[in-house]
């Protein structure tokens, strides 16, 4: 059985090597795509024993993660782990993840951060509503959509198709493998938080928004007639509503109501708009999951 891990990486110069050296122990490559760096970032990799890809310049942690999907695809394995280069997460974990996809039973495992406790407050709270949002657009159960430590058959990473070049492509990644009727499941797995040193290199404002964007498009055309069919059927009904107001105001006054009439008309148009996109990307969405 052949073993590969990935390894999406920016600026992780002080860790990486020893990631790096960590993970062989328990694969049998490495491939590590420098995303941009400007330290020592591939040097440290390469050093260690890996398979360097390097980005001329920093586009985001899903560009490095479709790098190194592309790269693998045509490779001979039978299991890809994926592993953030910040060593927030240990490889020594990586044997927890490995059977499932081995013995043909998963196509993806995630590690779920089973000490989530120790995380901090607003990290937390913060993973929680990305949580909640990716289990809605992909309609899975799961506890931690935002772990980058992941495993992969090698028929996932041939079928898996994302667009997201930042932080959102981990979420993209598992509604794009819920809607092809991949098998997923999670195991738990020991995260690192204080360990004196800063052991994630996210920003969590920027990483958090990132995420949200990525999900509402991904919402939006999943569930379209909920997302934008509905608000539009409730715009073009106060739209009535105004435009008859504005009529009988008429009728007793015989003056007509600009401001009401504007108001009535345009939310019929919003409302209109909004249908017509609920039902346009519905049939797209149906096209695609055929």
């Amino acid at each position: 059985m052949t073993t590969l891990a990935c390894i999406p990486a920016f600026n992780e110069g002080k860790v990486i090597g020893t990631l790096v050296k960590d993970t062989l122990q328990y694969v049998d490559r490495v491939i590590v795509c420098d995303d941009g760096s400007f330290d020592n970032t591939s040097i440290e990799a390469e050093k260690a024993g890996a398979k360097v890809i390097t980005h001329k310049k920093n586009l985001g942690k899903g560009a490095a993660m479709r790098t190194l999907f592309n790269f693998t695809k045509n490779k001979n394995f039978d299991a890809m782990i994926t592993i953030d280069g910040d060593g927030q997460f240990s490889p020594k974990e990586i044997p927890k993840l490995l059977p499932p996809i081995l013995n043909n039973q998963m196509d993806i495992v995630i590690g779920y951060r089973s000490n989530r406790d120790e995380m901090p407050s607003y990290r937390k709270l913060g993973n929680k509503f990305l949580d909640s949002m990716t289990n809605l657009a992909s309609e899975l159960p799961f506890r931690d959509t935002q772990s980058g430590f992941r495993s992969y058959s090698k028929k996932a990473i041939s079928v898996i198709n994302f667009k997201t070049n930042g932080f959102g492509a981990d979420s993209e990644i598992l509604i794009d493998a819920s809607r092809k009727k991949l098998k997923i499941t999670e195991v738990g797995v020991l995260v690192r938080y204080n360990t004196g040193e800063k052991t994630s290199t996210k920003n969590p404002i920027s990483h958090t928004s990132e995420v949200v964007t990525s999900l509402i498009e991904s919402i939006a055309i999943r569930h379209p007639l909920k997302i934008m069919g509905i608000p539009g059927i409730l715009f073009i009904i106060s739209g009535i509503f105004f435009v008859i107001w504005s009529v009988l105001i008429f009728n007793e006054v015989r003056s007509i109501p600009i401001s009401i009439l504007i108001i009535g008309v345009s939310s019929s148009l919003l409302g209109f708009m909004l249908l017509l996109m609920s039902v346009v990307l519905f049939g797209i969405s149906k096209v695609k999951t055929k």
